[in-house]
Formats: structure tokens, sequence, C-alpha cells
């Protein structure tokens, strides 16, 4: 019963931090799928919740500790990418990109940091991981027999 629960508890923290890979880890632990759904969008809701909270507690104490200079901002390759993006998709493509491909833990920090205000983001990102739960638990559980 401990086991399990211990079991269940790393499953979910998994989740919470590399999400697209806690579908494989809970098939190859023995759950069956809804137990898959469940755990995994279990930790992808308690890691959104806390760090989207990490994330707007980082961002406010940087904006405290080092107030803002008007200097005339540098674009990098990767500053001008993230602004095409956001300008591009904006709020709903930052929820639909952040449990797989970007992972929860930096997503939730962008959209603490750039959409901080927006009082729908964290049911965004809560949409989000339940769709990408149903699609990489289903994926997850079609092939995953094919290679047993």
């Amino acid at each position: 019963m401990i086991t399990q629960i211990l079991q269940i508890a790393g499953l979910m923290v998994i989740a919470g931090t590399k999400f697209m890979y806690a579908p494989a880890a809970i098939y190859v632990a023995g759950f069956s799928f809804v137990e898959s759904v469940l755990i995994t969008a279990g930790g992808g809701f308690a890691g959104v919740i806390a760090f989207y909270r990490l994330g707007d507690a980082i961002s406010r104490w940087w904006v405290n500790r080092f107030p803002v200079k008007r200097v005339k901002k540098k674009f990098t390759k990767k500053n001008r990418g993230f602004i095409n993006f956001r300008n591009k998709y904006g709020l709903y493509g930052l929820a639909f990109v952040t449990p797989c491909i970007i992972s929860i833990p930096i997503g939730c920090f962008l959209a603490a940091k750039y959409y901080g205000t927006e009082k729908r983001m964290i049911s965004f990102l809560f949409i989000s991981v339940v769709f990408w739960s149903l699609t990489l638990s289903t994926f997850t559980y079609l092939v995953g027999p094919i290679f047993a």
C-alpha cells in the first residue's frame, strides 16, 4: 500500500516536470489506461500550479531586485523567435505547447512572466494538460504492446 502510494507520487512528479515521459513510465509500471490519464493529469495539474506560482514569485522578485532600466533591447535569434511565436499564437499557443514540447516548468515560468495578469492562463494550461494526457496515454497504450 505504502509502496504503491510512493510509486504514484513519483510518477506524478515525473508528470509535473517531464510530462512527455510520464505515460510511458506509467505504462511500464503496470497501471491501466484510465489510471495513466488520471496520474498524468494530476501530476500535470500539480506541476502547473507549483511552477506557475514559483515563476510568478521569481518574476516579481527579479523586478523588485533589479529595477528595469530604459536600455535599448538587444534582440538575439532566440528572443526574436519567442517574440514571433508570442505574436503569432499568443496565450493559446503557449498553453498548447507547454506540457509536451517545452515542459511544464519552463512553460509556466514564461506564462507567469508574459501573461501573469491573464486570469484564464491557468485554465488554458489545465485544458492543455488534459489534452496531452489523453493523447500521450492513448498513443502509449496503443503502441506499447508492440514492444512488450
